[in-house]
């Protein structure tokens, strides 16, 4: 998978920019070893790395002194833009072009698809950047009184700038380690920015400024849609997203994959490859039963990992995501993306995302409870539980705190609830003094999304999950490891028609008759084996987490807790961590402690290999 970099001089020697660009590119081995780099007049300069050197890719320019643009292009409706624009069978990023000639600032308003780009115009002078709706593609950038640059990584932004390394970002730290993040352009640099998905960059003029060109607000459905327009949706979203393959797929025998398998099995000219895991020493959490199932009514070639067979040390992790992470399955991940490597597949089609864009439908508790459907509530309370692991009485007595319309019913369940419940839990990793100074409890109480104009409860709740700042960050960690083997995750989930189309679903659709996730599982009825669809809990891989962490395979937990922690020991509460790692080590299943210690462990490491300025002082401001 490519990457790509631009650089915009505002002071200085404009013909700098070239240099810096390659420096960028350079810095980007991970996303192939070969670069191509276009001077533009007036201090511009833009770049793209690609696998080989068959020069199919960016930049792209249409005309002898036209627009030029870079980036990672797939468009969901390039074949609907070359009918409009009247254009051949021409690259993605060509049809951008054409679209930015006939539509100017408006262009985003017509791209469906994952993207994140740069076009520099010289016409306007103006240098313009473009992420897609859901962040599905990585976009950062740098801006400083001489320069802007923008990239695919980080690191391509400190190539950039050699002689000035940005000071570590303290708020961003607190937030990493509670698990909170409040701000989407955040990153642990200060001055390194991500583009918020859904936003674009304007640089000209002497102005730089960010702005939103699209909002996820669908109008609500009173009624529910057939069963079948969810289907016909996902089912273009595939077939869209296998147009350049070779594609696979990744099955889990999760509802999720398991869709998208069968789907996509359906427009294969050849059997499938799918890739899977395999658990064969973690019995509890093996899929082969479920998966099998699938395997029965559809076209496919398994292509089976074993667990034991999983890379990636922290060591190596850190250095291919270039900045601290939370992804305890990401060596499962990295080695789903060499087994398509190892098949010759281009494309890998992935379940990711699906929880958040259908939804579990757990709203409805809520309203059962202000319905007064108390035996319903107490029969729907038991789907919940075997999706998340909580007791029925917990969620039973949260339900009816957050939807009874009877005050006394609300206090009554709130005081039989709230001696269990420890609301500072979030933050007990965080030093304390590091809470206070990064102000990280009311930071994360503003930080709740404003929600739309005429939305639902429903409908609030469903897009908060879709775009929380921690959702486009999952999708970041899953693109650099995937471009390190020149693979593309494809999301057919995140599909805008998709998205849209689940959220204006009424909350009963989403949940009805003790089933969550009713939207797919209604689709799908004569589509998946019925244990399969109506299957109620997920595989817990916890204990292949813990077992690794105790290996010592995601970092040196007896030197962080013995008489040298490090740097880190400035910014998280090793008490804690301590306490947290003697349950894990007698066998307690404590997964909020098991993240807490990953957490720490992964900066802790960072810490070490990256060198920063000394001043490393809080900066409350934004984020440039």
């Amino acid at each position: 998978m490519s990457g790509f970099a631009a650089f915009m001089a505002l002071g200085g020697d404009p013909a700098d920019a070239k240099a810096r660009t390659q420096a960028m590119l350079a810095a980007m081995q991970q996303r192939g070893a070969h670069g191509r780099t276009v001077l533009a007049a007036g201090g511009v300069a833009l770049g793209q790395t690609a696998p080989d050197d068959a020069g199919s890719g960016g930049p792209w320019q249409r005309r002898a002194g036209g627009p030029i643009l870079s980036g990672t292009v797939r468009l969901d409706n390039a074949a609907d833009l070359r009918a409009r624009l009247g254009l051949s069978d021409v690259p993605d990023g060509v049809v951008v072009l054409a679209a930015y000639d006939r539509w100017g600032l408006d262009l985003p308003q017509h791209l469906d698809g994952d993207f994140a780009l740069v076009l520099w115009d010289p016409a306007a002078g103006r240098l313009l950047g473009l992420r897609d709706r859901f962040g599905v593609r990585p976009f950062l950038f740098r801006a400083t009184p001489q320069a802007v640059a923008a990239a695919s990584d980080a690191g391509a932004l400190l190539a950039a700038f050699p002689a000035s390394t940005p000071p570590l970002d303290e708020i961003w730290i607190a937030e990493f380690l509670s698990g909170q993040p409040s701000s989407a352009s955040r990153t642990i640099h200060r001055g390194v920015s991500r583009l918020e998905p859904a936003h674009m960059l304007l640089v000209g003029n002497g102005r730089i400024e960010t702005r939103r060109y699209w909002e996820l607000n669908p109008e609500p459905k009173s009624m529910a849609d057939p069963p079948e327009a969810l289907l016909e949706e996902l089912d273009r979203a595939v077939l869209v997203r296998m147009q350049n393959g070779p594609v696979g797929a990744m099955l889990s025998g999760g509802l999720d994959s398991s869709t998208l398998s069968v789907l996509a099995s359906r427009h294969s000219a050849a059997p499938l490859p799918t890739i899977s895991m395999k658990f064969d020493r973690y019995p509890e959490i093996d899929e082969c039963e479920w998966i099998a199932k699938v395997h029965a009514v559809g076209r496919f070639r398994p292509i089976w990992i074993d667990v034991d067979t999983l890379d990636g040390g922290i060591d190596e992790l850190l250095a291919e995501q270039g900045t601290p992470f939370f992804a305890p399955n990401l060596p499962t991940s990295r080695s789903l993306y060499r087994a398509a490597a190892e098949a010759g597949l281009r494309g890998l089609i992935d379940g990711h995302g699906g929880d958040e864009v259908i939804s579990f439908g757990l709203s409805r508790l809520a309203e059962l409870a202000g319905e007064g459907q108390w035996r319903a509530l107490w029969s729907a309370t038991r789907a919940a539980s075997a999706l998340g692991g909580d007791p029925r009485r917990d969620i039973f007595l949260r339900s009816v705190v957050q939807g009874a319309r009877s005050r006394w019913l609300r206090a009554a369940a709130r005081r039989l609830s709230r001696a269990e419940i420890d609301r500072t839990a979030w933050r007990r990793a965080v030093h304390a003094d590091l809470v206070a100074r990064t102000d990280l409890v009311d930071r994360v109480r503003k930080a709740a999304a404003t929600p739309p104009p005429g939305a639902t409860v429903d409908m609030r709740q469903h897009i908060g999950l879709l775009t929380a700042p921690r959702f486009a960050t999952a999708l970041e960690i899953l693109d650099r490891a995937a471009a390190c083997r020149n693979v593309v995750p494809l999301y057919p989930f995140l599909d805008r028609r998709v998205v849209e189309h689940c959220v204006a679903q009424p909350c009963p659709a989403k949940f009805h008759d003790g089933m969550a996730r009713a939207l797919l599982r209604d689709a799908t009825r004569g589509v998946l084996p019925e244990a399969v669809r109506l299957r109620i809990g997920k595989s817990d891989f916890t204990a292949h987490v813990r077992a690794r962490l105790l290996a010592g395979r995601d970092g040196d937990l007896a030197r962080l807790l013995g008489t040298d922690p490090g740097p880190v020991a400035e910014y998280a509460d090793l008490g804690t961590i301590r306490e947290g790692a003697s349950r894990l080590q007698t066998g307690e299943a404590d997964a909020g402690a098991l993240q807490e210690i990953i957490r720490v462990l992964v900066l802790d490491r960072w810490l070490r290999r990256t060198p920063s300025p000394a001043d490393a002082r809080l900066d409350q401001r934004t984020p440039a």
